[in-house]
């Protein structure tokens, strides 16, 4: 499925998903937190789609802020501003804040059926206390506390 003009990698039949930037991969967003010593509470099979939206991001909006990363109800949820918010000022147009929503709604879109885990075509599951968007292997492997390891 292409989004935005982008054609995310796909899984190989013969060697299976893609493999999981390492977690310094991610050490590029960190310039743009707005709380430095945030972590990234993602899984590994959803670090090339933060990175993928990161550089549309950095494309759409050279100074966008980034107020968090993480998994929200088994889905990535990828904050951010246009630009860093000013207290008292008109700090982006509709327009922007209407394309901002355009890129984050299509990176969430996608990870809805994408491993959290290793990147592998999969679903959203509510068998533990923690919804995870899982592939069958997986959902098999990650235990009760949904700790992805």
């Amino acid at each position: 499925m292409t989004v935005l003009g982008h054609q995310p990698p796909g899984p190989d039949e013969a060697t299976g998903p893609p493999v999981p930037p390492p977690a310094s991969a991610l050490d590029v967003l960190r310039p743009r937190l707005r709380s430095p010593g945030q972590q990234f509470a993602i899984g590994p099979g959803w670090r090339r789609l933060v990175l993928d939206c990161h550089h549309r991001m950095s494309a759409e909006f050279p100074a966008y802020e980034l107020l968090a990363v993480k998994q929200k109800y088994g889905r990535l949820s990828f904050q951010a501003f246009p630009r860093p918010w000013r207290p008292g000022e008109r700090n982006w147009t509709s327009e922007e804040h209407a394309r901002l929503h355009e890129i984050l709604d299509a990176t969430t879109a996608r990870s809805e059926n994408l491993c959290e885990r290793c990147a592998a075509p999969a679903r959203l599951r509510r068998t533990r206390r923690l919804w995870l968007t899982l592939c069958d292997g997986c959902e098999a492997a990650v235990g009760e506390s949904g700790e992805l390891g």
